[in-house]
Protein backbone atom coordinates (compact mmCIF):
# COMPACT_ATOMS: atom_id res chain seq x y z
CA UNK A 1 0.00 0.00 0.00
CA UNK A 2 2.75 2.35 0.98
CA UNK A 3 4.81 1.52 -2.40
CA UNK A 4 1.43 2.09 -4.38
CA UNK A 5 0.71 5.57 -2.58
CA UNK A 6 4.31 6.82 -3.19
CA UNK A 7 4.48 6.01 -7.08
CA UNK A 8 1.16 7.45 -7.25
CA UNK A 9 2.26 10.54 -5.54
CA UNK A 10 5.56 10.42 -7.47
CA UNK A 11 3.38 10.55 -11.02
CA UNK A 12 1.23 13.44 -9.72
CA UNK A 13 4.39 15.04 -8.40
CA UNK A 14 5.90 14.77 -11.80
CA UNK A 15 2.88 15.94 -13.77
CA UNK A 16 2.11 18.94 -11.80
CA UNK A 17 6.05 19.85 -12.06
CA UNK A 18 5.41 19.84 -15.76
CA UNK A 19 2.07 21.56 -16.17
CA UNK A 20 3.08 23.97 -13.86
CA UNK A 21 6.44 24.77 -15.45
CA UNK A 22 4.19 25.30 -18.66
CA UNK A 23 1.93 27.47 -17.64
CA UNK A 24 4.87 29.88 -15.92
CA UNK A 25 6.51 29.75 -18.96
CA UNK A 26 4.27 30.22 -21.90
CA UNK A 27 2.72 33.50 -21.79
CA UNK A 28 -0.96 34.54 -21.04
CA UNK A 29 -1.06 35.87 -24.78
CA UNK A 30 -0.48 32.42 -26.53
CA UNK A 31 -3.36 30.74 -24.28
CA UNK A 32 -5.63 33.82 -24.67
CA UNK A 33 -4.88 33.76 -28.78
CA UNK A 34 -5.92 29.70 -28.86
CA UNK A 35 -9.00 30.27 -27.24
CA UNK A 36 -9.82 32.88 -29.40
CA UNK A 37 -9.28 31.13 -32.15
CA UNK A 38 -11.43 28.49 -31.28
CA UNK A 39 -14.20 30.56 -30.22
CA UNK A 40 -17.00 31.06 -32.33
CA UNK A 41 -17.61 34.11 -34.63
CA UNK A 42 -19.40 35.93 -31.96
CA UNK A 43 -17.66 39.19 -30.23
CA UNK A 44 -19.48 38.25 -27.20
CA UNK A 45 -18.14 34.72 -27.33
CA UNK A 46 -14.62 35.54 -28.07
CA UNK A 47 -14.10 38.22 -25.69
CA UNK A 48 -15.72 35.63 -22.81
CA UNK A 49 -13.21 32.68 -24.01
CA UNK A 50 -10.04 35.37 -23.84
CA UNK A 51 -10.69 36.25 -20.49
CA UNK A 52 -11.30 32.65 -19.76
CA UNK A 53 -8.16 31.46 -20.97
CA UNK A 54 -6.36 34.19 -18.75
CA UNK A 55 -8.47 33.57 -15.46
CA UNK A 56 -7.78 29.40 -15.94
CA UNK A 57 -4.01 30.39 -16.79
CA UNK A 58 -3.12 32.38 -13.55
CA UNK A 59 -5.67 29.64 -11.87
CA UNK A 60 -3.04 26.89 -12.80
CA UNK A 61 -0.20 28.73 -11.92
CA UNK A 62 -1.24 29.58 -8.66
CA UNK A 63 -2.94 25.97 -7.92
CA UNK A 64 0.45 24.50 -9.70
CA UNK A 65 2.27 25.82 -6.80
CA UNK A 66 0.18 24.49 -4.29
CA UNK A 67 -0.50 20.97 -5.74
CA UNK A 68 3.38 21.09 -5.76
CA UNK A 69 3.66 21.64 -1.95
CA UNK A 70 1.04 19.43 -1.28
CA UNK A 71 2.56 16.84 -3.26
CA UNK A 72 5.91 16.96 -1.90
CA UNK A 73 4.49 16.73 1.63
CA UNK A 74 2.65 14.25 0.87
CA UNK A 75 5.53 12.16 -1.13
CA UNK A 76 7.41 12.64 2.85
CA UNK A 77 5.24 11.55 4.52
CA UNK A 78 3.64 8.61 2.55
CA UNK A 79 4.18 6.04 5.15
CA UNK A 80 1.75 7.60 7.60
CA UNK A 81 -0.65 8.69 5.08
CA UNK A 82 -0.59 4.80 3.61
CA UNK A 83 -1.14 3.51 7.88
CA UNK A 84 -3.82 5.99 7.91
CA UNK A 85 -5.76 4.93 5.18
CA UNK A 86 -5.27 1.32 6.06
CA UNK A 87 -6.24 1.91 9.19
CA UNK A 88 -9.46 3.70 8.26
CA UNK A 89 -10.48 1.38 6.05
CA UNK A 90 -9.62 -1.76 8.54
CA UNK A 91 -12.28 -0.36 10.99
CA UNK A 92 -14.76 0.58 8.71
CA UNK A 93 -14.89 -3.40 7.73
CA UNK A 94 -14.50 -4.54 11.61
CA UNK A 95 -17.86 -2.33 12.81
CA UNK A 96 -19.55 -3.46 9.31
CA UNK A 97 -19.00 -7.39 9.99
CA UNK A 98 -19.72 -6.90 14.12
CA UNK A 99 -23.23 -5.73 13.29
CA UNK A 100 -23.46 -7.51 10.04
CA UNK A 101 -21.53 -10.58 10.02
CA UNK A 102 -21.16 -12.24 6.49
CA UNK A 103 -21.44 -11.06 3.16
CA UNK A 104 -23.98 -8.58 3.85
CA UNK A 105 -21.56 -6.63 6.03
CA UNK A 106 -18.56 -6.84 2.86
CA UNK A 107 -21.95 -5.61 0.54
CA UNK A 108 -22.34 -2.75 3.39
CA UNK A 109 -18.93 -2.16 3.40
CA UNK A 110 -18.27 -1.76 0.04
CA UNK A 111 -21.21 0.17 -0.28
CA UNK A 112 -20.00 2.81 2.14
CA UNK A 113 -16.61 2.91 -0.03
CA UNK A 114 -18.33 3.78 -3.36
CA UNK A 115 -20.83 6.11 -1.27
CA UNK A 116 -17.73 8.08 -0.19
CA UNK A 117 -15.82 7.52 -3.49
CA UNK A 118 -18.79 9.26 -5.25
CA UNK A 119 -19.52 12.09 -2.75
CA UNK A 120 -16.13 13.37 -3.39
CA UNK A 121 -16.38 12.92 -7.05
CA UNK A 122 -19.14 14.59 -7.14
CA UNK A 123 -17.87 17.52 -4.90
CA UNK A 124 -14.83 17.62 -7.43
CA UNK A 125 -17.24 17.80 -10.55
CA UNK A 126 -19.00 20.87 -8.99
CA UNK A 127 -16.11 22.13 -7.86
CA UNK A 128 -14.76 22.34 -11.23
CA UNK A 129 -17.76 23.61 -12.73
CA UNK A 130 -17.96 26.36 -10.40
CA UNK A 131 -14.21 27.63 -11.34
CA UNK A 132 -15.73 27.18 -15.00
CA UNK A 133 -18.18 29.40 -14.43
CA UNK A 134 -16.08 31.91 -12.43
CA UNK A 135 -13.61 31.98 -14.91
CA UNK A 136 -16.66 33.22 -17.47
CA UNK A 137 -17.63 35.59 -15.22
CA UNK A 138 -14.01 37.07 -14.81
CA UNK A 139 -13.74 39.54 -17.96
CA UNK A 140 -16.69 41.13 -16.97
CA UNK A 141 -16.37 41.20 -13.14
CA UNK A 142 -12.30 40.61 -12.44
CA UNK A 143 -12.39 41.39 -8.32
CA UNK A 144 -15.01 44.02 -8.56
CA UNK A 145 -18.19 43.98 -6.10
CA UNK A 146 -21.67 43.74 -7.77
CA UNK A 147 -22.23 47.31 -6.94
CA UNK A 148 -19.30 48.34 -9.79
CA UNK A 149 -19.73 46.13 -12.39
CA UNK A 150 -23.50 45.86 -12.54
CA UNK A 151 -23.60 41.97 -13.71
CA UNK A 152 -26.58 40.85 -16.09
CA UNK A 153 -27.67 44.34 -17.30
CA UNK A 154 -26.79 45.88 -20.42
CA UNK A 155 -24.00 48.39 -20.82
CA UNK A 156 -26.66 51.13 -22.04
CA UNK A 157 -28.81 50.28 -18.30
CA UNK A 158 -24.96 50.33 -16.48
CA UNK A 159 -24.86 53.95 -18.22
CA UNK A 160 -28.00 55.43 -17.00
CA UNK A 161 -27.39 53.95 -13.57
CA UNK A 162 -23.62 55.42 -12.89
CA UNK A 163 -25.61 58.88 -14.11
CA UNK A 164 -29.50 58.72 -11.80
CA UNK A 165 -26.29 58.02 -9.20
CA UNK A 166 -24.86 61.33 -10.08
CA UNK A 167 -27.61 62.96 -10.76
CA UNK A 168 -30.54 61.94 -8.02
CA UNK A 169 -29.40 62.86 -4.41
CA UNK A 170 -30.96 59.92 -1.88
CA UNK A 171 -33.38 59.39 -1.09
CA UNK A 172 -35.34 60.45 -3.63
CA UNK A 173 -38.45 59.29 -5.31
CA UNK A 174 -37.80 58.18 -9.44
CA UNK A 175 -40.92 57.89 -11.65
CA UNK A 176 -39.24 56.03 -14.64
CA UNK A 177 -40.68 56.08 -18.27
CA UNK A 178 -39.43 53.35 -20.03
CA UNK A 179 -40.19 51.01 -23.16
CA UNK A 180 -38.13 48.15 -21.01
CA UNK A 181 -38.69 46.13 -17.23
CA UNK A 182 -36.23 48.17 -15.17
CA UNK A 183 -37.84 47.35 -11.78
CA UNK A 184 -33.86 45.28 -10.80
CA UNK A 185 -32.70 48.97 -10.93
CA UNK A 186 -34.20 49.85 -7.79
CA UNK A 187 -30.99 47.34 -6.28
CA UNK A 188 -28.20 49.32 -7.85
CA UNK A 189 -29.57 52.75 -6.93
CA UNK A 190 -30.82 52.24 -3.12
CA UNK A 191 -31.69 53.96 -1.19
CA UNK A 192 -33.43 55.68 -3.68
CA UNK A 193 -36.78 54.70 -4.67
CA UNK A 194 -37.86 53.86 -8.35
CA UNK A 195 -41.69 53.91 -9.36
CA UNK A 196 -41.99 52.23 -12.73
CA UNK A 197 -45.40 52.00 -14.07
CA UNK A 198 -45.57 49.29 -16.74
CA UNK A 199 -48.56 49.53 -19.71
CA UNK A 200 -51.07 47.30 -19.79
CA UNK A 201 -50.16 45.66 -22.84
CA UNK A 202 -46.19 44.85 -21.54
CA UNK A 203 -47.35 43.61 -18.37
CA UNK A 204 -46.94 39.93 -19.08
CA UNK A 205 -44.85 40.13 -22.38
CA UNK A 206 -41.32 38.82 -21.82
CA UNK A 207 -38.65 41.12 -23.26
CA UNK A 208 -36.32 39.78 -25.67
CA UNK A 209 -32.65 41.20 -26.12
CA UNK A 210 -31.65 44.26 -28.34
CA UNK A 211 -34.95 45.39 -28.58
CA UNK A 212 -36.26 42.70 -30.72
CA UNK A 213 -39.82 42.84 -29.00
CA UNK A 214 -40.88 46.14 -28.35
CA UNK A 215 -42.39 46.98 -25.68
CA UNK A 216 -45.63 49.19 -25.25
CA UNK A 217 -44.51 52.13 -22.76
CA UNK A 218 -46.30 55.42 -21.10
CA UNK A 219 -45.02 58.45 -22.58
CA UNK A 220 -45.21 61.28 -19.90
CA UNK A 221 -47.93 63.05 -21.66
CA UNK A 222 -50.02 59.74 -21.06
CA UNK A 223 -49.64 60.48 -17.29
CA UNK A 224 -52.31 62.64 -15.87
CA UNK A 225 -52.05 64.98 -13.00
CA UNK A 226 -53.87 62.58 -10.58
CA UNK A 227 -51.50 60.08 -11.17
CA UNK A 228 -48.23 62.07 -10.62
CA UNK A 229 -50.07 63.51 -7.66
CA UNK A 230 -50.71 59.95 -6.06
CA UNK A 231 -46.64 58.71 -7.11
CA UNK A 232 -45.48 62.36 -5.67
CA UNK A 233 -41.87 61.82 -7.79
CA UNK A 234 -39.19 64.10 -6.53
CA UNK A 235 -37.76 63.76 -10.45
CA UNK A 236 -38.97 61.88 -13.76
CA UNK A 237 -36.99 59.39 -16.11
CA UNK A 238 -37.97 59.06 -19.75
CA UNK A 239 -35.75 56.02 -20.98
CA UNK A 240 -36.56 54.71 -23.85
CA UNK A 241 -34.38 52.51 -26.51
CA UNK A 242 -37.13 51.01 -29.12
CA UNK A 243 -37.32 52.72 -32.46
CA UNK A 244 -41.06 53.46 -31.45
CA UNK A 245 -39.88 55.71 -28.58
CA UNK A 246 -36.75 56.52 -29.30
CA UNK A 247 -36.66 59.55 -31.14
CA UNK A 248 -33.79 60.94 -32.76
CA UNK A 249 -34.89 64.45 -31.94
CA UNK A 250 -35.08 64.05 -28.30
CA UNK A 251 -31.55 62.07 -27.86
CA UNK A 252 -30.15 65.52 -26.91
CA UNK A 253 -32.85 66.72 -24.56
CA UNK A 254 -30.74 66.40 -20.93
CA UNK A 255 -27.53 68.39 -21.64
CA UNK A 256 -26.49 66.47 -18.58
CA UNK A 257 -27.25 63.44 -19.66
CA UNK A 258 -25.44 64.41 -23.06
CA UNK A 259 -22.47 65.57 -20.88
CA UNK A 260 -22.42 62.66 -18.96
CA UNK A 261 -22.10 59.88 -22.04
CA UNK A 262 -19.71 61.98 -23.79
CA UNK A 263 -17.46 62.23 -20.79
CA UNK A 264 -17.57 57.86 -20.59
CA UNK A 265 -17.32 57.05 -24.14
CA UNK A 266 -15.12 60.09 -25.54
CA UNK A 267 -17.60 60.66 -27.94
CA UNK A 268 -18.67 64.17 -29.89
CA UNK A 269 -21.93 62.56 -30.91
CA UNK A 270 -25.30 62.59 -29.31
CA UNK A 271 -26.44 59.41 -26.84
CA UNK A 272 -28.14 56.22 -29.22
CA UNK A 273 -31.10 56.47 -26.97
CA UNK A 274 -33.48 58.83 -25.28
CA UNK A 275 -32.71 59.68 -21.29
CA UNK A 276 -34.01 62.48 -20.30
CA UNK A 277 -34.01 63.18 -16.53
CA UNK A 278 -36.03 66.49 -15.14
CA UNK A 279 -37.02 67.39 -10.93
CA UNK A 280 -40.81 67.69 -11.10
CA UNK A 281 -40.72 71.08 -10.33
CA UNK A 282 -39.72 71.35 -14.00
CA UNK A 283 -42.32 71.85 -16.33
CA UNK A 284 -42.35 69.32 -19.06
CA UNK A 285 -41.73 69.81 -22.39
Amino acid sequence: MSRLLKITLGILLLADILLTAAVWLIPVEVFQNWAFQRAPNDPYLQFEAIGQAEALCWLGRAAGLVMLVLCGLALTKAPHLSAFVSQISLRLGRLTQSAHPGWRGRVISWGIRGFLAGWMLLAATQAWAAILQRSRDWPYYHLNPGSVVLPNISDSNRDVIRYLREAVPPPSRVLVLSDQKLFFLSYYLLPRRLLHPMHADSEFVIPLPDQQRQLTAYRLSDLSAEQLQKWRPDYILEYFEGPEYNEAARRGEDANWVRFWRARTQSADLPPYVVVLRPVSEPAR
